[in-house]
């Protein structure tokens, strides 16, 4: 029993151990990929490993260059030393970030540790100031790098280690800070010690002989003694050493001092302005440009050869359109690869490329068009061209050339004639017997021209009957009616109270049979054919309500359009009324002097498609908005009145003349109306007596009835006391009698 505890606690610290390794663990063991890097910037590829271990890495100013490096599978960790390792950088880990340099500062108390690598001098000492927290002041240092590893030094010796090579340079040491001061004797006089030999001219011909001088002193006296004027935008001075040229015209002599310093010039006006560039601008016309077109390998096969040293060089471009490869470097640098690739491209079993361009084909449709023994050559498609490149004998070539004279003829084209479509909506939706390379657009939208082949022209033009076809018309028949009912309450002086409901079904049964011939005369002015949609009682009650007052005609009438086109009905109101803010002195509103408007009213809009099958699919969007009562008689300078507004959006499917009745569009409101009698009326309490009171509920409901048509030619126009005659003996008369 005891050892049973002691192996289950053991089995369960196990387990926590295991659980609390594989949760923490992939966070530091992070698996990286293969990559490869050639000629890459180093940040580029410090940013690239970042992300692809989800790590942070911060590198700083000191870090320039390009490398060239393959990663393998490993841990991240373990990629990132090995590459800076190889580039000659430091890591520090700190806070789950990893910082990278090409300094590395460790302090132990007042020492301090110092690692660099060919480091800017300035860089150096701004971090040697981040470092040790105390303030290094400077005059504008050298432009030049360095390389120190030093271990417990004092600040001031690592200064001064910086500073050794340069002897106008000295380092103080003042109220706890420091201060590397440039002597200004060391320079100051450097023109006068030029003397008048230091540069000298014949025949408009300039030397120069020079040890050591500043440069703005070699330009002060340069411009002297060529009598001319300059202007000088660079604020850094610096050294040069070792000057020394004979017979030089005044720009070239100038030109050769500036390219020291990595500077240029530009002259406006007869003054020469110098101002700065980057060194490797300098540079680029000391580099030779070579150009090697080859003639029996394709060139992705002679880059794929090349030796590591080689492929990794920044002198390669290639053009796969020539075949051909561009070398830019100095000579010493480009040689060894000029030689390497003159060696690749021997000829090969008699065959050489050849660049072939098709004049009326596309280049595709002319290689699916090769035979057999000519489509063995693999010709390559040149990119943005009409024309290709092979690799084939002289036999194989009189082949291509008599394939081409066959086959690579001027088609003039077929005249199509569009009938419903135009030429932009056939370039949308192209069938998928022709391409948009074998059809020309004319100025004429109905009027396009094929060049394709014979067969193809057979099956384009079969594809275009089914394409160029006119899209259905459909003709919507609108009817938007109000149906308004109401109870009244009326509070008179004598406090009687009466109360009615309108019902219509009693007198309706009542009036038809009796008055039906003339019960149509408020539907007559109606062009929406009621009867016939709905049946004769519908169209009866219909006109009563309408002889009543409790029903109105808001819209009737006749929409056209485009199957999936949209179509919009608006019959609205507009109020315009002038804004009003609040006077912040007085409290008082005041008119700002703009007007604005509120519109309402009955908005409609309908989309409809017709589908294959002749069904009607409708988009219907429905508001109707209506202002309140006491805005209508007010003025133009009131606040604007209160509104309120019903909106329905509904997607319905029907057949062609089949109604659809969108209703539910309810609104319920309570008007008082006060009668009173003139001045009786109006004296307090007393006058309560001589008023009556209505308050009226009034329940307003909005019904749209939309018909739907597929049209097929001109709508007919309607005899409607015809129709009131064939109603009349349809529904009345027995037997038609």
């Amino acid at each position: 029993m005891y050892y049973n505890k002691y192996y289950m606690k053991l089995r369960n610290i196990f387990i926590v151990l295991f659980l609390f390794l594989m949760t923490f663990l992939p966070l530091h063991g992070q698996t990286m990929r293969s990559m490869d890097f050639r000629n890459q910037n180093i940040v580029d590829i410090l940013m690239v490993l970042a992300d692809a271990g989800r790590q942070s890495i911060i590198v700083d100013e000191t870090v320039l260059g390009i490398a060239t490096f393959h990663f393998s599978d490993s841990d991240f960790e373990d990629a990132l030393y090995r590459f800076t390792d190889a580039c000659n950088l430091y890591v520090e880990k700190r806070n789950n970030a990893y910082y990278v340099s090409k300094i590395r500062i460790n302090r132990e108390g007042e020492l301090i540790n110092l690692n660099t690598d060919n480091v800017d001098i300035e860089m150096l000492v701004k971090s040697l100031s981040r470092a040790i927290g105390k303030t290094i002041l400077y005059d504008q240092l050298p432009r030049a790098t360095i390389n120190i590893n030093s271990e417990k030094a004092q600040i001031t010796d690592l200064l001064e280690i910086i500073i050794k090579r340069y002897p106008e340079y000295s380092v103080l040491n003042e109220n706890g800070a420091f201060y590397i001061k440039r002597a200004v004797d060391q320079n100051q006089n450097t023109a006068g010690r030029l003397g008048s030999n230091s540069i000298t001219v014949r025949n408009d011909l300039f030397s120069m002989n020079i040890q050591r001088a500043s440069f703005s002193s070699i330009l002060s006296l340069l411009f002297k003694t060529g009598n001319r004027e300059y202007s000088l935008l660079q604020r850094i001075d610096t050294s040069l050493d070792n000057l020394y040229f004979y017979d030089k015209t005044f720009d070239q002599l100038l030109r050769l001092v500036l390219e020291h310093t990595n500077c240029d010039y530009v002259m406006n006006d007869s003054i020469y302005y110098i101002f700065e560039v980057q060194r490797r601008d300098i540079l680029k016309k000391l580099k030779n440009v070579m150009v090697i077109q080859l003639q029996n390998i394709p060139i992705d096969n002679a880059v794929a050869l090349l030796p590591n040293e080689y492929s990794a060089s920044s002198y390669i471009k290639t053009d796969k359109n020539s075949n051909s490869v561009y070398l830019t470097g100095s000579t010493e640098e480009i040689t060894p690869i000029a030689d390497f690739f003159t060696m690749l491209d021997t000829p090969g079993e008699d065959k050489f490329f050849k660049r072939y361009e098709v004049q009326f084909l596309t280049v595709k449709d002319f290689i699916s068009l090769l035979p057999q023994e000519l489509s063995r050559t693999a010709p390559l498609v040149i990119p943005d061209s009409n024309a290709f490149i092979t690799h084939i004998t002289k036999e194989q070539q009189e082949q291509f050339e008599r394939f081409i004279s066959l086959v690579d003829m001027r088609n003039t084209g077929l005249p199509v004639h569009l009938r419903y479509i135009k030429s932009d909506e056939l370039l949308q939706f192209l069938p998928p017997s022709v391409t948009k390379e074998e059809l020309i657009i004319s100025s004429d939208p109905t009027l396009v021209f094929y060049k394709g082949t014979a067969e193809k022209q057979k099956m384009f033009l079969e594809h275009l009957k089914l394409i160029d076809q006119p899209k259905p018309q459909i003709r919507y028949q609108l009817l938007v009616m109000q149906y308004q009912r109401s109870d009244n309450i009326s509070w008179t002086k004598g406090l009687q109270m009466s109360s009615t409901k309108n019902d219509n079904s009693s007198s309706s049964e009542e009036t038809i049979p009796n008055m039906f011939v003339g019960t149509f005369s408020n539907l007559v002015n109606i062009n929406f054919d009621i009867v016939t949609e709905f049946g004769y009682q519908f169209a009866l009650q219909l006109n009563l309500q309408i002889g009543e007052d409790k029903a109105k005609v808001l819209a009737d009438t006749t929409l056209n359009g485009i199957s999936g086109q949209d179509i919009k009905f608006e019959n609205t109101t507009t109020f315009r009324y002038r804004d009003t803010t609040i006077d912040p002195e007085t409290g008082k509103p005041f008119y700002t002097g703009i007007t604005r408007e509120i519109t309402s009213g009955l908005v409609l809009n309908v989309n409809g498609w017709v589908s294959g099958d002749g069904m009607i699919t409708m988009k219907v969007n429905a508001a109707v908005s209506k202002q309140d009562e006491s805005g209508i008689n007010a003025s133009a300078t009131t606040n604007p009145p209160p509104t309120s507004e019903r909106v329905v959006n509904t997607q319905v499917r029907t057949k062609s003349g089949t109604p659809i009745v969108i209703g539910g569009l309810l609104q319920a409101e309570k008007v008082e109306n006060i009668r009173k009698l003139p001045i009786l009326g109006s004296i307090p309490l007393i006058g309560k007596l001589f008023q009556d009171i209505v308050i009226q509920d009034n329940t307003t409901e909005m019904v749209i009835y939309i018909v739907p048509y597929v049209h097929n030619g001109q709508a007919q126009i309607t005899d409607y006391n015809k129709k009131n005659e064939e109603y009349f003996k349809k529904y009345v008369l027995k037997d038609g009698k």
